[in-house]
C-alpha cells in the first residue's frame, strides 16, 4: 500500500489545474442551505476529490465580492447586492473561522440562521454539517483491513486507510488519530478492533466492528449493516493511494508507454485511466472481470430497501 500524501498543494499548482476555480468554489456556496454549515475540505473534495485543496479554497472564498445576505446595522447598502453565503463556510472541526467582514459579523449571520455557536465553533457541528454529495459513503479503515480498503477504492468509495493517517503531536496513538482523522472528516471508521470500536463510539465517531477476516464476507457484513454498497467497480479512485484516476486522452496515450505492466496491444482500442497523484495505470480487463464474478456473489445479499 503507497503512502497517502496529505499534503496541500500550492496556490498557483492548483488554480493551473483549474482556471475557473474561484467561480467553481463561489458557486458551491451558493448551494449551502440557509441554517447549514460546510468546511473548506468539503468544497475542496467536491471539486477535486480529495482535501488537499482547503487552503486554496479558503482563499477563493477570503476574495468573494458578495459576502452579506441581507442588511446588517452598520452595513449600509449591502444587502441590494447579489449574495454568496460565504460565512457558511467553517473549518473541519466546526471552528467559525475568517470572514472578510469580521468574525463577529460571521457569529451573528449564523445564529441569525438558527445556527448555535459555542465558544468559537458550531455546536452540534455533525447535525448541522451539510454535505455536497449527501448518500456518498466515505470510510477510514484500521490496519486490518488493508484488503477491504483496496475492495472500497474499486467499488469507488473514499477510503483511508490507517497507515496513511500521520499521528499529530498530542494523540498517544494511532488509535486516537484514526478516530480523531473519522471524526474530523465525518467518515465511518471500519475496525476489526473491539475496544477501538468502543472507544470512538463515545467520541462520537460513526463506527462498524468488522467481525469476520475474508473480504468478501466483511462487504457482506456492510450490507447487513444497511450500507448501499454499489457491487459493480468504477474507475474513479486508485486502489492504491485513494487519489483520483481520470481518463487518459486520446492523443496522450505515452503516458501509458513508460508502465511495462500496461498491455501496448490495447493502447488505442480501449479507456485506460491514470491516478493524479501515484500514476498507476488502470484498464478493464482480465483483472476486472474476476472482480465481477466475486462480486456476483454477493447480489441478492442486500437488505431490504438498500
Amino acid at each position: 500500500m503507497m503512502g497517502l500524501s496529505l499534503c496541500l498543494p500550492s496556490e498557483k499548482q492548483f488554480l493551473n489545474m483549474n482556471k475557473n476555480f474561484q467561480g467553481d468554489v463561489l458557486n458551491l456556496v451558493k448551494q449551502i442551505p440557509q441554517g447549514k454549515v460546510t468546511t473548506y475540505g468539503e468544497i475542496a473534495r467536491e471539486l477535486t476529490g480529495s482535501v488537499g485543496a482547503a487552503r486554496a479554497v479558503g482563499q477563493a472564498v477570503a476574495k468573494n465580492p458578495y459576502p452579506i445576505i441581507k442588511p446588517l446595522q452598520g452595513l449600509r447598502g449591502r444587502g441590494a447586492e447579489p449574495h454568496i453565503p460565504c460565512h457558511r463556510v467553517v473549518k473541519s472541526d466546526g471552528d467559525i473561522g475568517g470572514y472578510s467582514l469580521g468574525v463577529d459579523t460571521k457569529i451573528r449571520l449564523l445564529r441569525e440562521e438558527g445556527i448555535e455557536i459555542k465558544g468559537g465553533k458550531v455546536a452540534n457541528f455533525e447535525k448541522t454539517l451539510f454535505r455536497f454529495k449527501g448518500k456518498t459513503l466515505r470510510f477510514v479503515t484500521d490496519r486490518m483491513l488493508g484488503k477491504l480498503s483496496t475492495w472500497l477504492r474499486i467499488l469507488g468509495y473514499d477510503t483511508v486507510y490507517a497507515a496513511d493517517i500521520p499521528i499529530k503531536n498530542g494523540e498517544e496513538d494511532e488509535d486516537n488519530a484514526i478516530a480523531a482523522f473519522a471524526a474530523c472528516e465525518a467518515r465511518i471508521l471500519l475496525t476489526r478492533d473491539k475496544n477501538l470500536a468502543a472507544s470512538a463510539r463515545k467520541k462520537g465517531v460513526q463506527c462498524l466492528q468488522i467481525r469476520t477476516a475474508e473480504v468478501m464476507e466483511q462487504l457482506r457484513e456492510l450490507f447487513h449493516h444497511n450500507l448501499a454498497i454499489n457491487l459493480e467497480p468504477v474507475p474513479v479512485r486508485c486502489s492504491e493511494c485513494n487519489a483520483r484516476i481520470r481518463k487518459v486522452e486520446a492523443g496522450k496515450e505515452n503516458v501509458l508507454k513508460g508502465k511495462n505492466y500496461v498491455p501496448t496491444s490495447r493502447i488505442g482500442k480501449c479507456d485506460f485511466w491514470v491516478c493524479e497523484r501515484c500514476g498507476r495505470i488502470y484498464w478493464e480487463g482480465s483483472h476486472w472481470r474476476n472482480i465481477r464474478a466475486q462480486l456476483r456473489q454477493l447480489n441478492g445479499l442486500k437488505p431490504s430497501g438498500v
